[in-house]
């Protein structure tokens, strides 16, 4: 196992950006940086046992600056979509930015996936990122201290989320990585399984009806079967063994604790890469949530402890 810190580049403000990569004895390799939290690179074996990146992304920073679709960000403080920027808290109405037309998405700009965070290593096998965000940091009540460890363990990456804020706030962020598991022109080949029986409709702004409808038809990935076709939606989970992908001889199996999950197929990729490229799978609460009590909850009280943690395991596949 070994760690290692590089510099990648500067932001224009001349701020630095570091990348951090953990290599452990079998050569899975994750190399992540400052800016955004990013898991820029991951190396798997396939089923020759050659190592490849299975993520896409961007080899330089200027990528990431100027051509970014979250190419694996974090993302937040609220993952996906809030329908109007508004939700009600403590009997008030909490105004958050509209950053994609009268919505907000991602946590807005900037949101984490835009910060540089600070970084320190936890032996040699575990990265902790922090960043601090003021209260009102794009309308959000509290101030907030977010906690992102990434850890690689044999075959393993494991990312560990925990946040605490002064205020009574709402909290509920992701990793975005888009995966491309066999090195392909397209990830539509790609053979999906969802532990899910329910999946969340939408109207044509991506904000959810409130609706949640049975598995069926195209939405139905119990069973595995090719991706086939785009998709742009949340599915709610079954249990916390969450998704099986697989492609090129690697299998990539999802564990995770957060209640639902984005399948998101790259449609609209663009600039340095194309549609459907990549596929992103976002654990995260159901969008909207604060919105739709029936959907859970996303609250979270002053002085209180958030966590939640996302586990990706990957397998060679014999020929």
């Amino acid at each position: 196992m070994s760690m290692k810190k590089t510099f990648f580049g500067a932001l224009p403000d001349g701020k630095p950006v570091d990348c951090y990569t953990i290599e452990n004895q079998n050569g899975m390799r994750a190399e992540i940086l400052t800016y955004g939290g990013t898991l820029n690179k991951l190396y798997v074996p396939d089923q020759n046992g050659v190592f490849a990146d299975v993520l896409i992304g961007f080899d330089t920073l200027e990528g990431h600056l100027n051509h970014s679709d979250y190419q694996g960000m974090l993302v937040g403080r609220y993952a996906n979509r809030i329908a109007g920027g508004r939700f009600p808290l403590n009997g008030q109405t909490v105004q958050v930015q509209q950053n994609e037309g009268r919505n907000h998405l991602h946590g807005g700009n900037p949101g984490f996936h835009q910060r540089v965070w600070q970084a320190a290593c936890l032996g040699e096998n575990a990265v902790r990122f922090t960043l601090c965000t003021p209260d009102g940091d794009a309308g959000y009540p509290g101030a907030l201290t977010m906690h992102v460890t990434y850890r690689v363990e044999g075959s393993r990456l494991f990312l560990d989320f925990e946040g605490i804020s002064t205020k009574d706030t709402i909290l509920a962020p992701t990793t975005h990585m888009y995966f491309n598991l066999g090195g392909t022109e397209s990830i539509l080949g790609t053979t999906l399984q969802i532990n899910a029986s329910r999946w969340i409709p939408v109207d044509g702004e991506l904000i959810p009806t409130g609706e949640l409808r049975p598995a069926e038809g195209p939405f139905d990935f119990r069973t595995p079967h090719t991706i086939a076709q785009n998709f742009d939606h949340g599915f709610v989970l079954d249990g916390p063994d969450a998704l099986v992908a697989e492609d090129g001889g690697v299998r990539l199996s999802l564990h995770t604790d957060y209640p639902a999950l984005q399948l998101y197929t790259g449609e609209f990729l663009s600039g340095k890469l194309h549609p459907n490229q990549g596929f992103a799978i976002e654990p995260e609460a159901c969008p909207d949530t604060p919105n739709h009590p029936e959907f859970g909850s996303a609250l979270l009280k002053a002085g209180e402890i958030f966590h939640r943690s996302i586990a990706y395991t990957f397998e060679s596949t014999a020929k």
